[in-house]
């Protein structure tokens, strides 16, 4: 008798507006699942011990020396908080970057499960973005000993931290979503990606804080949701708005609803699709 592959179940066409509720639906059915690839993340990334862990900091603190050096000591700069506020720029950058990119690739860096076996293949993107925002928790504890250094003092405004850690992973999620849809056809989107990430590093305000942009073009700015989810953070941590106004919070916290909601109904209805080019 011939051999005819795994069987396949597959349901039936998910309405648009329908994607982001049948998401929900499979991620709570299959809640195990996603624990299970969280925890197999952690492994890979962290080598299974805490050293792992203290490894996968040095990024952000090398990045944060380098710019310390270039700014402080080159330049001459009288701000104290600024490495702080680099750091912070680092980790949130990084961790909406490194979402952007593990979700974009993961349906073909995990093809070969996918041939074998169906389950729902937004499960992937649930755990990486799960992965990130645990791992950014436990990298914005670098910040404390210079808090204290610093003797500063948590605000009112900290709440605007876990804000913005949740919408910087919310909003590569999404995006993921939508390329990761997309990479299986064109496999060239990976460095046009990458270039993008590129350039929004240098235009999110990491290494320098929105109070140094002109008055005419802070409205604008303020339009890049990460720059403002930076911000977010800084103030969070600090305890100071500077800049930052009520109405650009508000915005970037939708435009990451909106995304995601948008990422999650797009890859549902194509996901099946996609996956036959793999």
């Amino acid at each position: 008798m011939e051999y005819e592959g795994p069987t396949v179940i597959l349901e039936g066409e998910t309405p648009f507006f329908l994607g982001p509720y049948r998401m929900m639906r499979n991620v709570w059915k299959r809640k195990n699942l996603i624990r299970n690839l969280i925890s197999r993340d952690f492994k890979v990334n962290y080598h299974g011990h805490f050293l792992g862990y203290l490894w996968s900091l040095l990024e952000p603190l090398a990045l944060t020396g380098i710019f310390f050096m270039v700014f402080i000591i080159l330049r001459g700069s009288t701000d104290t908080l600024l490495p702080l506020k680099i750091m912070i720029g680092i980790l949130i950058f990084n961790s909406f970057a490194k979402t952007l990119n593990s979700c974009t690739n993961c349906l073909i860096q995990n093809s070969s499960l996918i041939q074998q076996v169906y389950f729902p293949r937004e499960i992937f993107h649930v755990a990486i973005g799960g992965f990130r925002f645990i791992s950014l928790c436990l990298s914005i504890l670098i910040v404390i000993p210079y808090m204290i250094y610093e003797s500063i003092s948590p605000t009112g405004l900290i709440f605007l931290l876990p804000v913005s850690m949740i919408c910087s992973v919310l909003f590569g999620q999404g995006l993921g979503m939508i390329a990761s849809v997309i990479q299986v056809r064109l496999r060239d989107l990976k460095q046009v990606i990458d270039l993008i990430v590129r350039a929004g590093f240098f235009l999110s305000g990491v290494f320098f804080g929105a109070e140094i942009i002109p008055p005419e073009y802070l409205e604008l700015y303020f339009y890049n949701p990460l720059a403002v989810y930076i911000e977010m953070a800084r103030a969070g941590v600090t305890g100071d708005l500077g800049v930052l106004y009520a109405s650009a919070i508000y915005r970037s916290i939708l435009v990451s609803g909106i995304v995601f909601l948008f990422g999650t109904a797009v890859f549902i209805r194509f996901e099946k699709k996609a996956v036959k080019f793999l």
